[in-house]
């Protein structure tokens, strides 16, 4: 897939399009994305997604600005993965937010021949949403419109998929993504509470506004440098030691060695349990060994 950061780069050529956030790329924007690639191999065509960073809500209504579900780079590896031919991303700023439909689609038109848009019934466009799909026809854009994507018979929305990663319901939020959550993000230095406690954790940064799942104990899968790995993650605020900072940090079964500064891929499998507050580290240590025993029996 080649990747465009905004639209001047280079130009695409004959191009069948799809435009969205498409934050998760989960399995309704997979729907969408095979009819894309259907209408672009019919037509002879580049199949093209336009997608937005950030968020275009986190532009509009910033106090409703939603945590990603994928960070650019993540979103962009998956799109690579569904077979798209171009990737462009637009950065979303109040400029952009006011642009009329006309006007959008002539930015489009000067870096390709849009030959086709592909799009679900509800989309809309442009200042005040006055792009829809009738809009584009009648302004000569063929349009292809997908019926939604029904799971268990109800549309798929990546808010539905935020909500179930708030609440820790890491299963169910992987059945509607089609694959486990991942977080990635370099090992950094940390108080080092779990050496202490016999099990050096790895803290992990992540991105500014990548969602985290609800605080707690998760069974996670790990790929590094070093290769793959199970793992017990907490993601909270040290309550036993009267912590106020979100932190990270996985315990890597059967590992040793250094993972300073190395880039870190977790995947989410299941919640094991709540976040606690104990009243002492060999308390702690104790639960700590059950999350590593009940971690290996459930992936190993």
């Amino acid at each position: 897939m080649i990747v465009h950061q905004g639209l001047s780069e280079k130009p695409i050529g004959r191009a069948v399009l799809a435009v969205g956030s498409f934050d998760g790329v989960h399995l309704g924007h997979q729907h969408l994305l095979r009819r894309l690639k259907e209408e672009a191999g019919r037509q002879d065509c580049r199949s093209v997604v336009i997608t937005f960073e950030p968020h275009p809500r986190c532009v509009i209504e910033p106090a409703k600005c939603p945590k990603s579900l994928t960070t650019i780079e993540e979103k962009l590896g998956l799109l690579h993965q569904e077979g798209v031919d171009d990737g462009v991303v637009m950065k979303f700023t109040p400029q952009v937010s006011q642009l009329s439909a006309e006007e959008f689609m002539a930015s489009l038109s000067k870096a390709m021949e849009v030959r086709g848009v592909v799009c679900g019934p509800d989309f809309a466009f442009g200042r005040g949403r006055q792009g829809n799909p009738d809009w584009l026809r009648e302004h000569g854009f063929p349009v292809a419109v997908v019926d939604p994507f029904l799971f268990e018979g109800r549309e798929l929305h990546s808010s539905e998929i935020r909500r179930l990663l708030g609440e820790g319901e890491v299963p169910a939020a992987n059945r509607l993504l089609g694959r486990p959550f991942v977080l990635r993000g370099t090992v950094e230095h940390g108080a080092e509470v779990g050496r202490g406690l016999g099990f050096p954790t790895a803290n992990l940064a992540v991105q500014l506004n990548k969602l985290v799942p609800a605080p707690g104990i998760y069974a996670v899968r790990v790929n590094s440098n070093f290769g793959r790995h199970l793992g017990a993650l907490s993601a909270g605020y040290r309550p036993t030691f009267g912590g106020d900072r979100l932190t990270i940090e996985v315990f890597l079964l059967d590992f040793e060695g250094d993972l300073y500064g190395a880039q870190l891929e977790v995947a989410f499998a299941v919640r094991l349990r709540d976040e606690e507050r104990y009243e002492s580290a060999e308390e702690l240590a104790t639960a700590i060994a059950r999350d590593v025993a009940e971690t290996r029996r459930l992936l190993g």
